[in-house]
């Protein structure tokens, strides 16, 4: 009888084991996880009421987000106060890598700040495509673990990526030729993180190719 119990509890045990093996096979693989990020200041540097994440200026400090549209005009008449007042805590990102070129940050490395946060770039030909390109500067300094494809045309659309349009795929950071081409990603963004790697590569390849100079 102790012999049949245990064939039993045996049998029972295989058939437990491949059941799961089988249901994990054949479960789907999770969807990757589609996010943009934000760095926003929660109150109006103009009004000192909730700002909106929809109403936004770009500066060359960074983004102020605000309570309505009026502060807007006002924020670029002088866009340093403004964002001292959104951001008024400095946070030192201490980034050892320039976040627009990858190079290690040296022993006088050039500083800027964008949005309360003090970024370290390798040198001052960083600077202006650092300011013009924050919100992508602020997610590469703030979140190391993101991985830039570099692509330069949109996996969406086929047009140039612009400035500041940009969205996270898992950890993968694809530009776009324009923010509502996020809703198009959400769609399938498997494909477009496909379509973004393919892009880079071949891009990165002709940038190659254009650098050897003919025999």
């Amino acid at each position: 009888m102790k012999i049949s119990l245990s064939l039993a509890a045996v049998t029972v045990a295989l058939l437990t084991t491949a059941v799961r093996a089988h249901a994990d096979e054949a479960a789907p693989a999770a969807a990757p996880v589609v996010s943009v990020p934000t760095f926003e200041n929660k109150t109006c540097p103009i009004m000192g009421k909730p700002s909106s994440k929809a109403l936004f200026t770009d500066t060359d400090y960074g983004r102020v987000y605000v309570c309505c549209p009026p502060c807007i005009k006002k924020i670029q008449a002088d866009a340093l106060r403004a964002t001292q007042a959104a951001y008024p805590v400095l946070h030192k990102a201490g980034n050892t890598t320039d976040p627009v070129t990858g190079a290690k940050i040296g022993d006088k490395p050039v500083l800027i700040t964008l949005q309360g946060h003090e970024i370290a770039l390798a040198s001052e030909a960083s600077v202006k495509p650092a300011r013009a390109n924050a919100q992508i500067v602020l997610t590469m300094v703030l979140k190391p673990d993101v991985v830039d494809v570099g692509n330069r045309t949109d996996p969406v659309t086929g047009k140039p990526v612009v400035d500041n349009a940009f969205v996270l795929i898992d950890k993968h950071l694809v530009r776009l030729s324009g923010p509502e081409v996020v809703e198009a990603v959400r769609k399938d963004p498997a494909a477009a993180l496909k379509a973004a790697k393919e892009i880079a590569a071949k891009e990165a390849e002709a940038r190659a190719k254009a650098a050897v100079p003919p025999k």
